[in-house]
């Protein structure tokens, strides 16, 4: 076999493998800059559990995927209620002494998830989480 027609060869499969890897990962790198661009767009959210054992904000929307900053503050005389809890998202965070607590989430599936104090005893917020 001539070395011409070899480097043809080689650079014929060459081309062959580069098409190949740009067909078959187009896909994921769409996902992976969808993923940059909702980084980037943080939902954040305020809530604060007060001494008269209620919260402040009782109904929240956020959308799905895209990554949630909750800020959670609660009075000090509110007892079981500084902590807060997300059921089923397994979201939960404490307010010590009436300080900020944050946490960050990416709720992944659509549905309203209740928060509320950890014992539950807390009248519920509903958090929605849409597409």
């Amino acid at each position: 076999m001539e070395n011409t027609t070899l480097f043809r060869i080689i650079g014929l499969v060459f081309m062959l493998a580069v098409i190949g890897y740009v067909l078959f990962t187009k896909d994921d790198r769409i996902r992976m800059n969808d993923q940059k661009q909702n980084i980037s767009e943080i939902q954040d959210i305020y809530i604060r559990a007060l001494a008269s054992f209620e919260y402040d904000v009782t109904e929240i929307t956020v959308k799905k995927g895209i990554p949630v900053r909750l800020h959670f503050t609660a009075d000090p005389k509110v007892g079981c209620g500084m902590q807060i809890v997300i059921y089923g998202l397994d979201v939960s965070t404490i307010s010590r002494q009436g300080k900020e607590s944050v946490v960050e989430f990416v709720p992944e599936k659509e549905g309203v998830y209740e928060y509320s104090c950890g014992m539950r005893m807390m009248p519920p917020g509903k958090l929605i989480v849409t597409s």
